[in-house]
């Protein structure tokens, strides 16, 4: 059952016609690499000097709707592009078709067909306008083959651009489940995978197990051969969800966390890569373990029962331990992700309630240090960069200056990364990770998005729809033999690994500038005019945002539409019928 409620849930979107399939397909072979053909590739610093305006809005010949002018200019070509407004559907549901994520979304479609007032019409050009702008803004979007086409780019460059968007080079399956833990052992060559059943039914926990004894969680460790093919090299399922998983590297042990409270302990053979199970740890009361982190002294548990567990990872003795539960807003909070700083033995630890605890766990019982409140939204995930600290919570991930033992009180927020559609309400940030040596930073949603942001910008460069649900998981891998690339985990228990493409000169954002006016250029010929004629005013629409009736849009203001004598009563309505 679990099964059929993944499959009804996995299609992307809604489908598509064939002509829109027809771009998403010509997207998906531009992205992959650098352009193909005999054609130069065009420097993105060309692409920046970009210029566009939505200059005016006209009637069809049939007067059924309008069509909107768009000039641009790119060095010293200069053309105008004409689109109605289902064309602007069009483009924007090509890019999600082609896994472009946190787009701008159309402002809502009125009730009684196209708008015909004035003010209206200017009203939805400037929105229009706002949509082109912050696709171009984007570095991925702003090269990706829709936009390029929608704007007539290519017959006016001088060469090809290549996409730059991340290129999938393989797939971790197991469609039974999500994708709970990712563990990279790349000197002993063993990836380890754990998942866990997401379904409704799942959610019952141990009861739903004893009503009907089924499979809710799994192990895989995958290895690769020297011919560079991978294979699964193990596989172990469990009645019981599988909720967290770390490595060791010195000991070459790793650790699951289980939903009744119980850690096992793993040690994996030099010769056969083959885990062997040995040891079972019980810290938790029966309580799912939130979280687990391992360093070469320390193994660090966090459980929904609000202890927190410092275990010797060789002896496994308790070195410390505690509850939190008098330190949590409301009894309902509890733990939800940790980090183990073990250089200066102290732990972070996140709450459900958007608080993090920092404690000294040198000696037992831990002693507290600091609290910082990030947010009332959880904090899903933290990890650590040279000198700071990030922390992803609520719709973002903010930058902690991270300062020495005993000083956390110092603790300020340095800076917050957002993907600037992909608000809170709608998505929540479930994983981060960083790539230290070329700052970046990676944030996994829980619409299955990705984004990646330099540590210089607040707003996200690229923003893929990586999975069908629910990023869980992100690693980073920079060097040889797995990287560099970017493994991620989602809801419908894929792990995919994702190779950049481009440069630093690439990624930077554009500076939005209007077409010089043809006053001061009487010279110029006129530019000449792409897809004027009208289409069918018949002609459907696809797309997120075909519900003429959604009031809820974040880009439209409906005060903006208002006359002075409008009224907001909805006996007007009634009245207009009797």
């Amino acid at each position: 059952q679990g099964s059929r409620e993944r499959g009804r849930t996995a299609a992307w979107r809604h489908p598509l016609p064939s002509w829109v399939r027809g771009v998403a397909q010509a997207e998906a072979d531009a992205c992959v690499g650098p352009a193909r053909g005999s054609g130069i590739d065009v420097a993105m610093a060309a692409l920046r000097d970009l210029k566009l305006s939505v200059t005016k809005a006209s009637p069809t010949d049939d007067h059924s709707t309008y069509r909107y002018h768009i000039q641009i200019q790119h060095g010293a070509a200069k053309w105008e592009v004409t689109k109605r407004f289902s064309e602007f559907d069009v483009l924007l549901q090509s890019l999600s078709a082609s896994r472009y994520a946190g787009l701008p979304k159309l402002p809502s479609k009125t009730l009684l067909g196209s708008p015909t007032d004035s003010t209206a019409i200017e009203c939805r050009k400037e929105q229009l306008r706002i949509i082109l702008y912050d696709l171009l803004c984007r570095p991925d979007t702003r090269t990706s083959h829709a936009l390029r086409q929608f704007l007539a780019l290519d017959s006016h460059s001088n060469g090809a651009i290549r996409s730059l968007q991340p290129e999938a080079l393989r797939t971790f399956e197991d469609p039974r489940f999500g994708v709970s833990g990712i563990a990279t052992a790349p000197a002993a060559n063993v990836l380890l995978i754990t998942h866990e059943d997401s379904t409704h039914l799942s959610r019952l926990g141990r009861v739903w197990s004893v009503v009907e004894p089924d499979e809710l969680g799994a192990l895989h460790l995958w290895s690769r051969a020297s011919d560079g093919a991978w294979k699964r090299i193990h596989s172990q399922t469990y009645g019981i969800k599988v909720r967290s998983l770390c490595w060791e590297e010195t000991t070459r042990q790793f650790f699951i966390g289980l939903e009744d409270g119980k850690i096992e302990v793993y040690g994996v053979q030099e010769d056969t890569r083959k885990p062997n199970l040995v040891a079972t740890l019980e810290l938790h009361h029966k309580s799912p373990v939130t979280h687990l982190s391992a360093s070469p002294r320390k193994l660090l548990s966090l459980g929904y029962d609000t202890a927190l567990r410092a275990i010797d990872v060789r002896t496994r003795e308790l070195l410390c331990g505690g509850r939190l539960l008098k330190r949590l807003k409301n009894e309902m909070d509890y733990l939800s992700c940790g980090y183990l700083d073990d250089e200066q033995d102290r732990a972070f630890v996140g709450t459900s309630g958007g608080d993090m605890f920092i404690l000294d766990i040198a000696r037992n019982p831990p002693s507290f240090l600091h609290t910082v409140e990030m947010s009332s939204k959880p904090v899903s995930m933290m990890c650590m960069s040279k000198d700071s600290f990030l922390v992803a919570h609520g719709d973002c991930i903010s930058v902690m200056s991270l300062e020495p033992k005993a000083q956390e009180r110092r603790m300020t927020r340095a800076a917050q990364h957002r993907s600037k559609h992909l608000c809170e309400g709608e998505v929540q940030i479930l994983s981060v990770t960083v790539a230290v040596e070329r700052q970046l930073i990676f944030g996994g949603y829980s619409d299955g998005s990705v984004a990646i942001w330099s540590k210089s910008e607040s707003e996200a460069f690229i923003v893929i729809a990586a999975h069908q649900s629910d990023t869980t998981n992100l690693v980073w891998m920079e060097g040889e033999p797995w990287g560099p690339s970017l493994l991620s985990g989602g809801g419908e228990g894929k792990v995919i690994t994702w190779k950049l493409v481009g440069s630093d000169e690439d990624f930077r954002f554009w500076n939005p500038q209007r077409v010089d006016s043809d006053d001061t250029h009487e010279a110029d010929p006129a530019p000449s005019i792409i897809g004027a004629p009208s289409l069918s005013v018949f002609e459907p629409t696809f797309g997120v945002s075909s519900d003429m009736f959604r009031v809820d849009n974040p880009r439209v203001n409906p005060q903006a539409l208002r006359h002075e004598d409008d009224s907001d009563s909805d006996d007007d309505i009634a009245d207009a019928f009797h």
